[in-house]
């Protein structure tokens, strides 16, 4: 028996529709991460400040790391037992800052940090407060001509100093971005693992949008089920 076009799409869009409604109870909130326009190192710009980071191998200095170069960053809140993580992972690109561009490390760096302890929502947004030192996280370089593949920078939650992800347009008067509903993170950390602070300026400045979840693409599909039947009930 032969099937319309119209009655295949529906058939994807049912099956389509339950696997995203199947997924839903397991997804995450995710955001993915960009630049923040208004660092104080900038240009260029940034997500990630971690000055003095390269002070060991001889690349001390106001160094920055871009989320815009491979733009895969990406904040996942997971909820467990109640209690809230939050890990920041992807692939970020800088090095010492010259101006408008890099010097000393300059390269790709993968970056995985996690606040395990003090999570909260803050209204659409989260706070972590207080600090923790058992907030942390590593940079590992993906090898360049200063930094050797593999080599690992532990960085920590800074004693004293909260991070906040808000919808607030912290520092975005005045920018393009402005009024596009970004949520804005911040916070500082330190390499010192008892979370003193550490020479020069370490701290998160970034810009986030949230990633559409299987529900809402449930919704979507839902939708085009409702079109497409009225689409057969026009035909016939």
């Amino acid at each position: 028996m032969s099937t319309t076009p119209q009655r295949r799409l529906v058939r994807a869009a049912i099956a389509a529709g339950a696997l995203a409604t199947g997924m839903s109870a397991m997804a995450d909130t995710q955001f993915v991460l960009s630049d923040h326009p208004d660092g104080n190192a900038a240009l260029p710009t940034y997500g990630l400040r971690q000055d003095n980071i390269f002070a060991s191998l001889g690349g001390a200095g106001l160094t920055t790391f871009s989320f815009d170069v491979h733009n895969d960053v990406v904040m996942t809140v997971t909820e467990s037992g109640g209690d809230l993580k939050i890990n920041i992972a992807g692939t970020i690109y800088g090095g010492v800052d010259t101006g408008m561009s890099y010097g000393f490390g300059e390269g790709s760096y993968d970056l995985d940090f996690t606040f395990n302890f003090n999570v909260m929502e803050m209204g659409t947004g989260y706070v972590v407060s207080p600090s923790n030192v058992g907030n942390s996280g590593v940079i590992t370089s993906l090898g360049n001509a200063d930094v050797a593949l593999g080599t690992e920078f532990e960085f920590f939650d800074f004693s004293g100093n909260s991070f906040l992800f808000k919808q607030d347009e912290h520092r975005l008067g005045g920018e393009d971005e402005a009024g596009q509903g970004f949520w804005i993170g911040r916070g500082w950390t330190t390499f010192e693992s008892d979370g003193r602070g550490s020479s020069g300026t370490q701290d998160w400045l970034f810009l986030g949008r949230i990633i559409p979840t299987p529900t809402a693409i449930g919704f979507g599909m839902a939708s085009m089920i409702g079109l497409c039947a009225t689409r057969r009930r026009r035909l016939a």
